[in-house]
C-alpha cells in the first residue's frame, strides 16, 4: 500500500509558520516490512528562509539550523518555493500515487501547522485527504512499553529532561534500534522523515495495524532516585531521596 511519512519544521516562537516541509511517499509491503520509496522531498519556505536575522536569531531555527539549511540548498537537497506550491506539490503527488495513509510523529503537531497554513491560503489541505496516523503512539506501545527498551533506557539513562520519565522521542528511539547512543536527531524536515520511517517499519515488524489510530501512551516512570538537601526552619539539613516533584500554590512537595 501507497503512504506518506512527513514531517514539519517550523519558525517563530508564537506564530509557528511552516518554514521546512519534508515527506516520502512508499510502496510498503505490511507482510515482509519492506518498502519501495516512490517520492522523496524536502521544501524551505523562501519567503521566510529569505529573511536571515528572523532565521538566525529564532528559537526554533537558530545559527546552527540555518546553516544546515544553506549546506543542503548549496549541495541541492532541499528547494526553495511558495508555500501555496508546496501544498499544491504535495496534494498532486498524494492523488498520482492514491496515498491511502499519513503518518507523522507527534502528529497532532504536524496536522495543526498544515490546517492552520492552508485555512490562511483557503486551499485544500493535502493531510485531508488521507487518514493521519500517529507513528509516536505505535512506538510506545511495539517499541517503548517492552521489557527491553525499559531496561536499555534505564541503564543508559535515556530519561526526559526532568528524569521523572523515559524518553519516548524519536531520538532515543532511534538510539535503541541502532544501538547508537551518540546520534543525534538533525531536526530538519526530510531528515527526521528517515528515522521516523525507520521507527514505523519497526512498528510494523512488529505486527502493529497501522491502518488504525491507536491510543497516545507516552509516560513511562524511570524509577530515578534524585538527591536534595532541604534545609529546615531551625537551621539543620536533611538529605531527602524523591523521584517526583509536585508544585501547588508556589510550594514544591517531594515523592
Amino acid at each position: 500500500m501507497n503512504i506518506c511519512i512527513f514531517d514539519t519544521e517550523t519558525v517563530g516562537k508564537v506564530s509557528q509558520d511552516l518554514l521546512n516541509v519534508g515527506y516520502k511517499i512508499i510502496d510498503l509491503n505490511v507482510q515482509k516490512g519492506t518498502y519501495e520509496t516512490l517520492v522523496e522531498r524536502d521544501y524551505l519556505v523562501g519567503k521566510l528562509f529569505n529573511n536571515t536575522i528572523y532565521m538566525i536569531n529564532d528559537d526554533f531555527v537558530g545559527a546552527e539550523k540555518y546553516g544546515k539549511y544553506v549546506l543542503a540548498l548549496k549541495q541541492k537537497k532541499i528547494i526553495k518555493r511558495g508555500i501555496s506550491q508546496i501544498m499544491e506539490t504535495m496534494r498532486n503527488d498524494f492523488k498520482k500515487h492514491n496515498v491511502l495513509f499519513s503518518y507523522a510523529y507527534n502528529n497532532k503537531f504536524d496536522m495543526d501547522k498544515f490546517e492552520k497554513t492552508c485555512n490562511a491560503l483557503a486551499c485544500e489541505n493535502p493531510i485531508k485527504t488521507a487518514n493521519c496516523f500517529d507513528i509516536w503512539a505505535y512506538a510506545c506501545q511495539y517499541i517503548v512499553d517492552t521489557p527491553e527498551y525499559q531496561e536499555w533506557a534505564k541503564n543508559n539513562e535515556i530519561f526526559t529532561e526532568s528524569g521523572t520519565y523515559i524518553s519516548t522521542s524519536v531520538e532515543s528511539v532511534i538510539k535503541y534500534l541502532n544501538n547508537d547512543l551518540e546520534f543525534i536527531e538533525d531536526h530538519t524536515a526530510l531528515s527526521d522523515v528517515q528515522w521516523e520511517t525507520k521507527i514505523l517499519v519497526e512498528c510494523v515488524k512488529r505486527g502493529c495495524d497501522i491502518t488504525r489510530p491507536m491510543p497516545l501512551k507516552r509516560y513511562f516512570a524511570s524509577e530515578k532516585v534524585n538527591k536534595k538537601i532541604i534545609k529546615l526552619p531551625d537551621g539543620k539539613e536533611i538529605e531527602i531521596e524523591y523521584q517526583k516533584t509536585y508544585e501547588r500554590n508556589g510550594v514544591i512537595s517531594y515523592k
